[in-house]
């Protein structure tokens, strides 16, 4: 019986250290790939914010160009009153 004992445990251990090593094999991998999703999460959050900068630059000019038109478009009512 002591025989039949040591093929067992023998035979546990080896299953416990596949097991492990497969376990820890796929935890290192699991990481890896959520180390590469951050750093694609980081270059849409920078490109995000880019965009939102350069969105704030152009709605200004925007701003400033629909000011001038106000302006221009008043002057002309003005100049048609004064026509009629």
């Amino acid at each position: 019986m002591n025989g039949n004992n040591l093929i067992v445990f023998i035979i546990a251990a080896v299953t416990i250290i596949i097991v492990v090593g497969l376990w820890q094999g796929l935890s290192a991998t699991k990481t890896e790939t959520n180390q590469e999703q951050v750093a694609k999460y980081e270059k849409i959050a920078e490109a995000t914010v880019e965009f939102n900068q350069k969105s704030a630059v152009t709605q200004e000019k925007t701003m400033e160009v629909l000011k001038d038109i106000q302006t221009r478009l008043a002057s002309i009512e003005k100049i048609l009153r004064e026509v009629q």
